[in-house]
């Protein structure tokens, strides 16, 4: 019982990964902008954007991608 229980919840983890990796690759690659008011988020796009081609491709990229990526380095002035 307790290996279905870990089971079911290792499965539903995985695909809460994977829903927050689309949208934060969508966000990144600017998919969703809202084409009315420039500057904000089409929150409707987000719940239905593919920006991957596969949801294995979110999976693993985000498994991969633990810690955040760093910023690109300031220049002195």
């Amino acid at each position: 019982m307790l290996v279905i229980v870990l089971a079911g919840l290792a499965f539903w983890l995985a695909i809460a990964l994977v829903n927050a990796e689309n949208q934060r690759n969508a966000l990144v690659t600017n998919q969703c902008a809202d084409p009315v008011f420039k500057g904000e988020i089409d929150r409707q796009c987000l719940l239905t954007v593919h920006s991957r081609e596969h949801w294995w491709d979110h999976l693993f990229y985000a498994m991969g991608h633990v810690k955040p990526e760093r910023p690109a380095p300031v220049g002195r002035r």
